[in-house]
């Protein structure tokens, strides 16, 4: 990561978008400690932007301070995650109904060019790639609405959104709901839409009971022990 001649607040956004990524793939799954010797090490910046990135994290839900100190990756509650699929619900239904309004001939373009990388992607065996590939396929709806209020009452709970999305397994399955929801957006109907997005929401939701993060070590490299 360059980061010597990034300005201080970009420095800082693109470090909290790599640590962030590195939760939301299951690299650092909840319960890890989050050290800003080894986080900066890794990342290869200063302690003060992974302080500040933490900070972000934070009001994010992904990070929170332990009460000895420190920070680690939060474990989400049943709590956390049934709310997390209500808020989900609520924001796909009123994105949906926007899209069905607003998305053109391009939208409906660029939508369909992620679904296809992602089919791609599973075609070659690269997982990882089509896990990103379909989380991005969400972040291309709510970018694709033009709405500044749909992102700005996303942007907070964006993360722990996509990691929600993160644990759906079947990443085939996934992209073939995408698919189901992208048709429904092309024939103009939001209801169709809208059931194919409570569809996803389903199978996602079934997913994550199976797939909860256990805990680990300290963040250093992959799979390194915890440290006092």
């Amino acid at each position: 990561m360059a980061t010597d001649r990034k300005h201080p607040g970009a420095l800082r956004e693109g470090v909290r978008d790599a640590i962030r990524e590195l939760v939301i793939s299951g690299e650092l799954p909840p319960g890890s400690r989050l050290v800003e010797r080894q986080l900066a090490s890794r990342l290869e910046v200063s302690r003060v932007p992974v302080r500040e990135a933490l900070r972000l994290l934070e009001r994010e839900g992904l990070a929170e301070e332990r009460p000895t100190g420190g920070m680690v990756v939060r474990r989400l509650s049943d709590d956390d995650l049934e709310t997390l699929y209500e808020v989900r619900t609520a924001l796909e239904d009123v994105l949906c109904r926007r899209l069905v309004r607003t998305l053109d001939d391009d939208g409906l373009d660029r939508l369909q060019a992620v679904v296809d990388a992602t089919t791609a992607a599973i075609d070659a065996g690269e997982v990882a790639t089509a896990v990103r590939e379909n989380a991005r396929f969400h972040e291309l709806l709510v970018a694709e609405s033009a709405s500044r209020i749909l992102e700005s009452v996303i942007e907070p709970v964006a993360g722990r959104l996509r990691w929600m999305l993160s644990q759906h397994g079947d990443v085939r399955g996934m992209n073939a709901e995408h698919q189901a929801i992208l048709t429904a957006l092309r024939d103009r109907d939001a209801e169709a839409a809208i059931e194919a997005c409570r569809i996803h929401l389903v199978s996602s939701r079934a997913e994550s009971a199976v797939r909860r993060w256990t805990p680990a070590g300290v963040v250093g490299t992959p799979g390194e022990a915890a440290r006092p």
